[in-house]
């Protein structure tokens, strides 16, 4: 076997490149699991990873029957052989099985499902993606397994898929199925689904809202005609992780204009929430200095604490340092401010290190100072 593989290794490549497939049908035509067979089938499954072998291979496994050969095999009862035959199928990326994949869907084992909705995918017909999509209402109350696969497999489809995925969104009334095909959406990244995003936002469902702030959070930053006042909107939403995504998504921007509703977010009673608001302020340079010295100089130790966290992990402590050679001289006092509640607050390291390695002296001698000060208290 390995003497086969090997010698197809060195035959095959050039010649899928260059030979006529009823010659090359003719040269390796073999009985079915013979050990030629074997070894034919698993050197063409490795060249068909390769970007100009790809349809070459899909057009030589259907030549050779292999197709045909395994489209036999899903009428087998049994599970093992069903399922392996439907993932070969999908690894050879065959097209002409798509409709009895698709019937495959209708299995009460939840194992066939899967490997079908996978390989479904890797063949990539959008036939295959809207008998999946017909089926969801059914499959969703099959199992929970049956919605990670779509959202793990139907980003696959890419582009193509994405008036189908959308259509699909506002036809469901299942809002698991909504947020699912949101996520897959978000993978795809498929700009024109940004107008069904922000309708979701209205939707009574949280897991449908917070998915629709995650594709918003993850493709509307590049697009500038996106209203981004229905985001800040949802940073006040009554449920945490929605606000969680809100939070994201104007962090992602960079959207100045929510800075008030993201330095409310500093005091959320949720620290999942908290941390979030604080990564995103800290993305919008000096702008926000003025809500963070309000969250710093409150009497609530952990939102406190939390700001210095996040400042550190994000390394704005940087931009505070820097703001110390300020010639504006509000950024200066706001930044020294800050700097002066974060050693108080024992978060000194980032400034010690400057002490060590910097190369400002006249910055070197106002930390030092801060801390000098830390200490005598």
């Amino acid at each position: 076997m390995d003497e086969l593989r090997d010698n197809f290794r060195r035959e095959i490549p050039e010649l899928i490149r260059s030979t006529e497939m009823e010659q090359l049908k003719a040269q390796f035509q073999y009985e079915p699991k013979s050990l030629e067979w074997i070894a034919l089938e698993e050197v063409l499954l490795e060249l068909m990873s390769e970007e100009g072998c790809r349809d070459k291979g899909r057009e030589f496994f259907n030549a050779l029957g292999y197709g045909a050969y395994y489209e036999d095999k899903l009428r087998r009862s049994n599970i093992i052989i069903k399922a392996s035959a439907i993932d070969k199928l999908g690894k050879m990326q065959c097209v002409a099985a798509v409709p009895k994949l698709v019937t495959a869907l209708d299995s009460n084992a939840i194992e066939i499902i899967s490997v079908t909705i996978r390989s479904l995918s890797k063949i990539g017909a959008l036939e295959g993606l809207r008998g999946i999509l017909e089926r969801l209402p059914d499959l969703f109350q099959k199992s929970m397994v049956t919605r990670k696969t779509v959202e793990t497999y139907l980003p696959s489809f890419g582009p193509g898929a994405v008036p189908m995925l959308i259509e699909s969104v506002q036809a469901a009334s299942d809002p698991a199925i909504k947020a699912s095909l949101l996520e897959v959406l978000t993978q795809i990244r498929g700009v024109s689904a940004l107008p069904l995003a922000r309708a979701c936002l209205q939707g009574e469902d949280p897991e449908v809202r917070a998915r629709a702030l995650k594709l918003i959070g993850t493709i509307a930053p590049e697009q500038e005609e996106f209203d981004w006042d229905c985001v800040v909107a949802s940073a006040r939403d009554p449920v945490w992780f929605v606000r969680l995504r809100a939070a994201k998504a104007l962090g992602n921007k960079k959207y100045e204009k929510a800075i008030p509703a993201l330095a409310e977010l500093l005091l959320d009673e949720k620290w999942f929430v908290r941390n979030a608001a604080a990564t995103a302020l800290t993305r919008m340079e000096n702008a926000p200095l003025g809500e963070f010295l309000r969250v710093l100089r409150s009497s609530d130790t952990y939102a406190r604490g939390s700001v210095c966290e996040e400042m550190q992990k994000t390394n704005y402590v940087d931009r505070l340092i820097e703001n110390l050679a300020s010639p504006d001289n509000v950024v200066y006092e706001q930044s020294g401010e800050i700097i002066d509640v974060m050693c108080s607050l024992k978060f000194c390291t980032p400034f010690t290190r400057y002490i060590e390695q910097g190369d400002n002296e006249e910055i070197k001698g106002k930390i030092r100072n801060f801390l000098k000060r830390e200490v005598e208290v």
